[in-house]
């Protein structure tokens, strides 16, 4: 049986061994609660043992996780003492390693900063996708070197925490107004009607994961009648290109921010300002404190901040 698990996913798990609580784990890892839920659920898919015991007091190890445990540590003690041994790789310069969260107008800017440095003789670019707690992680290990992610403004303070505590840096990009996108061609355009929750509400609606989570469930809270209609109709996605696909083809509706630079030329969709929604959506990125960004790496935050604002 092939075996695809993360090592980082392997000393979160250890974590939550020693600590006997996914959510103290969770606190001492900088990392949300349900997030870390999660990896262990799909640890224990993947392997196909249960791992924990849980109970309202914490969790405990079954049979199965305490040797599990033994091979985890041991794996990740192996890996300790190889990456001491390794001599590091001369680094590339003109490489961009960025980890996002989903959305397009930061994919294009990757795209293009990355064209423009085609002719490169050599050259090893990264691009990863997850949400916020993934983005965070993925520059807190080095995994790349720049991290951009949305969140509610208003959390700007408890976001300020997570970042000293992980020794990032924060840098603010924009404010952006949350927007519904639907087809250029959707009835009520074409009918002059007007376009908000309300009247949107009797259409299926596209709920792209890991995009804007967190504040379609505050959009969602605050719908009151309509919650429940919309509820009723939805379509979840996880593929960009198909989102895109079944907006520009049908009358569904999705929310994201304003439009990106092929919206309405290739999808033949649009974006429309959610009037009165009581909060904005801050854009900004992370570095490793006190490690200055590459040439590429700037180039592309200069091209992201003109696609946002």
């Amino acid at each position: 049986m092939r075996y695809d698990v993360n090592l980082r996913h392997l000393a979160y798990f250890v974590q939550v061994a020693k600590q006997g609580s996914i959510n103290k784990a969770a606190q001492s890892l900088y990392i949300s609660q349900p997030y870390l839920g999660k990896i262990i659920h799909d640890l224990e898919e993947t392997l196909g043992a249960r791992l924990f015991h849980r109970s309202r007091s914490g969790v405990t190890l079954t049979p199965d996780g305490v040797e599990f445990l033994s091979h985890a540590e041991r794996i990740l003690t192996e890996m300790d003492r190889f990456s001491l041994q390794k001599t590091p790789e001369p680094e590339e310069s003109q490489s961009l390693a960025v980890s996002m969260t989903r959305f397009s107008h930061i994919m294009e800017s990757f795209s293009e900063v990355v064209l423009r440095h085609k002719d490169q003789p050599t050259f090893s670019h990264r691009l990863y996708e997850g949400n916020a707690d993934e983005v965070l992680e993925d520059v807190a290990n080095g995994q790349v070197d720049v991290g951009v992610f949305h969140f509610d403004s208003r959390r700007r303070q408890e976001m300020d925490r997570v970042f000293e505590k992980l020794g990032l840096e924060y840098h603010f990009l924009a404010n952006v107004e949350p927007h519904i996108i639907l087809s250029c061609r959707h009835p009520l355009l074409e009918q002059g009607k007007p376009i908000n929750l309300h009247t949107l509400s009797e259409y299926g609606f596209l709920w792209y994961l890991g995009q804007c989570d967190d504040y379609i469930y505050q959009l969602l809270a605050e719908g009151g009648q309509d919650t429940e209609t919309m509820r009723s109709r939805i379509t979840y996605l996880s593929s960009r290109a198909t989102l895109l696909y079944m907006l520009s083809t049908s009358d569904c509706y999705s929310i994201g921010i304003h439009d990106f630079s092929l919206q309405e030329a290739g999808y033949h969709s649009t974006s429309i300002p959610i009037q009165n929604c009581g909060f904005l959506l801050e854009f900004g990125y992370v570095t490793v404190s006190d490690r200055p960004l590459s040439s590429i790496s700037q180039e592309f935050i200069e091209d992201l901040t003109r696609r946002l604002t």
